[in-house]
């Protein structure tokens, strides 16, 4: 199973990759799939893929950071939809 997250919009300046981490379960909290209180916990991306859509040009080192911090939502796994140029960049 998988978790699709979207980002949409225009990365504004001073918005870091870090922001861009805390949105996530930011959102999740707000549409009541996550919860911080231990009883009766949510949480959508357990054991789950996130799927992330809506930063095609991130270059790959942040793709990388953005897909390494899935397991703070004790997500499986990550995949990031991005452009041919940033991967062209990166090879």
């Amino acid at each position: 199973e998988s978790v699709l997250v979207r980002f949409s919009g225009d990365l504004q300046p001073g918005i870091t990759l870090r922001d861009l981490v805390q949105a996530i379960p930011y959102t999740a909290i707000q549409k009541g799939l996550l919860t911080v209180e231990k009883k009766g916990k949510k949480n959508v991306f357990s054991g789950r893929i996130l799927e992330i859509e809506g930063l095609p040009d991130l270059k790959c080192e942040q793709a990388f950071e953005l897909s390494d911090a899935s397991a703070e939502r004790s997500a499986a796994g990550c995949t990031i939809k991005l452009n041919k140029e940033p991967i062209i960049e990166y090879l």
